[in-house]
């Protein structure tokens, strides 16, 4: 349980961090989304650029399995390196968004 509770609060860390900076257009929030019941943590940017909405998931991160996996990033953010960096293990980092095949290649966990 505490290395859940660890866990949470890396991936809160991370995306409140990135939530605060705003797009430097437009009348856009970014708005964080956070599930710590079921394990699922995402940033939204929700608005409007001239007569352009906008609207988009930018990151989103799951806890499942005693893993982090990234399902989610639309940034140039290299979010497993900053779990890294935390402290948190190459297998408990799942890079969710590559298939199950390019997991097996990328030296963090596969599911």
């Amino acid at each position: 349980m505490a290395k859940l509770d660890e866990y949470r609060e890396k991936v809160q860390q991370i995306l409140i961090k990135y939530s605060q900076y705003k797009p430097s257009y437009g009348e856009v929030e970014i708005e964080q989304i956070f599930d710590t019941e079921r394990g699922r943590y995402q940033i939204v940017s929700v608005g409007w650029n001239k007569q352009t909405r906008i609207y988009g998931c930018m990151m989103h991160l799951d806890i499942k399995d005693g893993k982090i996996w990234i399902q989610q990033n639309t940034t140039e953010v290299d979010i497993a390196n900053e779990l890294l960096e935390m402290g948190v293990p190459k297998s408990d980092i799942v890079i969710g968004f590559h298939t199950p095949k390019m997991r097996q290649l990328s030296g963090f966990g596969v599911a």
